[in-house]
């Protein structure tokens, strides 16, 4: 027999300059937790940008992926990646592939895409043995610290992002669109206002204003 839904966290800690932290008791059943904390889960993350749960037991992709459908049952599928992932199906990926001793920039996921993810959720399944960090950064205070005028820059004109796609950095034209064949891919770009040119040596550029 289920618990019924719950619409508060107990115990949930506030912190200076860092997302709130809960402990979680999730009984061995880590997505049924989720499932009846759901609403206050979220709630939580609007009022505060973010929340760290430790507790509840993730050990393998299969559980993540339960509990992430828990909290959100329309798992976006990724498209026009940065960096390659191992996909676990379902919209659960790895972490990108990152060299170990450099830092990642802050951003926001996928922001360059006509639709990008509207929660962001996490797992770490094994911890590292040495290091090892996922950095957040609040956008609100991000962008509270940049001059108004670059802001209202943006904000007139957008930004544009050009991109090369090749075998040699980040992800490739079959990782990024999930398949090689250019027809296909062309059809993604002009669906996306992508604008494409495909170089002699087989590399694809691409332009998008946002």
């Amino acid at each position: 027999m289920s618990s019924p839904p719950s619409t508060t966290l107990p115990g949930v800690e506030l912190r200076p300059g860092k997302p709130p932290l809960l402990l979680a008791d999730a009984h061995g059943d880590p997505a049924d937790w989720a499932a009846r904390h759901k609403d206050a889960l979220r709630a939580t993350v609007a009022a505060h940008g973010a929340v760290l749960v430790r507790g509840l037991g993730l050990h393998d992709a299969a559980a993540a992926g339960a509990t992430f459908t828990a909290l959100s049952a329309d798992l976006m599928a990724e498209t026009e990646s940065f960096a390659p992932r191992h996909s676990y199906g379902a919209g659960v990926y790895s972490s990108s592939k990152w060299p170990q001793n450099q830092p990642m920039c802050m951003h926001h996921e996928l922001s360059y895409a006509l639709r990008f993810p509207r929660l962001m959720l996490f797992a770490c399944l094994t911890a590292p043995t040495d290091g090892g960090a996922t950095a957040v950064a609040d956008a609100t205070s991000v962008l509270n610290a940049l001059p108004r005028k670059v802001v209202k820059r943006f904000e007139r004109q957008g930004w544009l992002l050009t991109r090369s796609y090749n075998d040699e950095i980040g992800a490739s034209v079959a990782e990024a669109f999930g398949t090689d064949d250019r027809e296909a891919v062309e059809r993604y770009c002009r669906a996306n206002a992508i604008a494409f040119d495909w170089q002699p040596d087989g590399t694809l550029h691409t332009r998008q204003r946002r």
